[in-house]
């Protein structure tokens, strides 16, 4: 089949449509005395009647040498507009007209369909690849001259900017031509004007309707809206950046402001900061190295003693870890912290330790007086010419003071207690632990005669003698379960048998777990 093969043509001025006229008077076409004026729709040049396959179409006379290049349309192409002009034309109120032309050939429709109303439809087939511009353009073509455009493809043209109307085919240039032309209103499609599944025919149908409306408008008002969004995302994101920018100057210079802020009270804390004012105390005998400075809550001025029992950095360390007090609020540590101020005659109040929310788990000092934290940066960085020892392991030094032991009745009937030994300071590392002595060793039930009856018997009266002498002496707290005590004096615990060992020992200090085997 030629290129130009057409299906309108005109005879001495009158438009015939070949899918129109009789078998019979096509054939007789050729005898009419004005067959010679027969020319085609789009260059005007002399025309003749053919028919191919059973199918009556018209093209160039075979003298013609046209140098219009004529759209090519394939069987399919031309076999669909038969179909949508015959299913037009059956729609009631709906006339359809194949290869419709502008009067001044702006445009040639596939089909136009034309209501008594006036209301006019241009049917296009593109079954070829198109460009979105060249969509946009034949659409806005029809647009201009009041025409609305329905396009039938055959595949969903769904990544376009703007929307169209169209109904999907499924049926192609390459697709099999069906007999009789009608069946091709049978096929079934998702037809995206609708939103469902549907056949060529039933949206054929819906679009005749009267009571259809294209809700987007024309090609040109879409291209209008979406520039004009454009320019309203693009504005809403300048303003967007501009604000976020402020935002982070803002911020920038709250957190200088605030980092200013910061080391303004930790250079106010460090020089309200000071070694106690106690001059003829040094340090007491404790199970623990202590050191303690005197700082001042920065709210209200009040004086407070703060400890630790980590050895204060030998240089400042801002920058460092946030230093918490863990073991520092212990019973038997805060007990040395006592021992000392008593020993000084000092009416310094201690710090108090409080848990702050959250977790990890931290703890940090307050003030006794408001209960303003003490940050532990600001401890961090006390410098060591801040802090002074008032708790130490070892006798040697000359400051070193012993806090006497209460003796009970019970106590006088051991050997004549030997001096304890000095041992090297041990050095304490910051972490949750508490000594609490050798672990209670089972009582097993074992078989005895009747000769080992009475020792048994002995042993126990005596075991209980011995429990209530370790009961009512002042020095020891006992547990609920009584049979674990804690010394008043170092804080160490330990079962009732192992009491002998522990003051024997001039009492447990840390690292001396293993004192008498267990």
């Amino acid at each position: 089949m030629g290129d130009s093969v057409q299906l309108v043509a005109y005879l001495n001025g009158e438009r015939i449509d070949a899918t129109q006229v009789a078998h019979e008077q096509w054939r007789a076409l050729v005898d009419d005395r004005n067959y010679a004026s027969l020319v085609l729709i789009e260059c005007g040049l002399r025309a003749s009647r053919v028919t191919l396959r059973g199918l009556q179409f018209f093209r160039h006379h075979r003298d013609v040498a046209c140098s219009i290049e004529h759209k090519a349309e394939s069987e399919q192409h031309l076999t669909m507009k038969r179909a949508l002009k015959d299913k037009i034309n059956a729609a009631a109120g709906w006339h359809a007209e194949v290869e419709h032309a502008h009067p001044e050939r702006a445009w040639i429709a596939d089909v136009m369909s034309i209501h008594i109303s006036g209301k006019r439809l241009a049917f296009e087939v593109q079954l070829s690849p198109l460009s979105e511009d060249e969509y946009i353009r034949r659409s806005q073509r029809y647009a201009d001259d009041c025409v609305g455009v329905v396009w039938i493809v055959p595949d969903n043209l769904d990544w376009f900017r703007i929307q169209m109307p169209m109904i999907v085919t499924g049926f192609g240039k390459t697709s099999a031509l069906p007999e009789p032309p009608e069946l091709l209103m049978d096929l079934a499609h998702f037809q995206p004007v609708f939103g469902k599944r549907a056949s060529v025919g039933a949206a054929l149908d819906a679009i005749l309707a009267p009571s259809f409306r294209w809700p987007y408008g024309t090609p040109e008002h879409q291209l209008d809206e979406i520039s004009k969004l454009e320019e309203i995302r693009a504005k809403a994101a300048a303003e967007h950046q501009d604000r976020q920018a402020r935002l982070a100057e803002e911020k920038g210079l709250d957190e200088e402001k605030a980092k200013l802020q910061a080391e303004e009270l930790a250079a106010r804390f460090i020089a309200s900061a000071a070694t106690p004012a106690i001059s003829a105390a040094g340090p007491v005998r404790a199970a623990n190295r202590i050191w303690a400075t005197e700082v001042r809550c920065l709210k209200a001025g009040h004086p407070m003693l703060i400890w630790r029992l980590t050895e204060p950095p030998p240089k400042r360390t801002s920058d460092g870890p946030m230093w918490r007090p863990t073991m520092e609020n212990f019973d038997n540590v805060r007990a040395h912290v006592d021992t000392w101020l008593a020993v000084a005659g000092s009416s310094l109040a201690k710090a108090k330790v409080f848990r702050v929310g959250g977790w990890p788990v931290h703890r940090t000092f307050v003030c006794p007086e408001c209960n303003q934290l003490i940050q532990g940066r600001w401890v961090s960085a006390l410098p060591p010419a801040k802090w002074t020892l008032i708790a130490e392991t070892s006798v040697s030094t000359a400051w070193a003071r012993d806090v006497p032991y209460r003796k009970t009745p019970a106590q006088t009937t051991h050997t004549q207690e030997k001096a304890p030994a000095q041992r090297p300071p041990v050095k304490v590392e910051e972490s949750d632990w508490r000594f609490i002595g050798p672990r209670r060793k089972p009582n097993w039930i074992t078989e005895a005669g009747s000769e080992e009856l009475p020792y048994f018997l002995v042993a126990k009266k005596a075991h209980a003698e011995r429990m209530e002498q370790l009961r009512a002496s002042p020095r020891y707290r006992v547990s609920p379960n009584g049979f674990r005590f804690e010394c008043a004096d170092c804080g160490g615990e330990f079962e009732d048998e192992k009491e002998g060992i522990h003051a024997d020992g001039g009492c447990l200090i840390l690292g001396a777990r293993g004192l008498g085997g267990r």
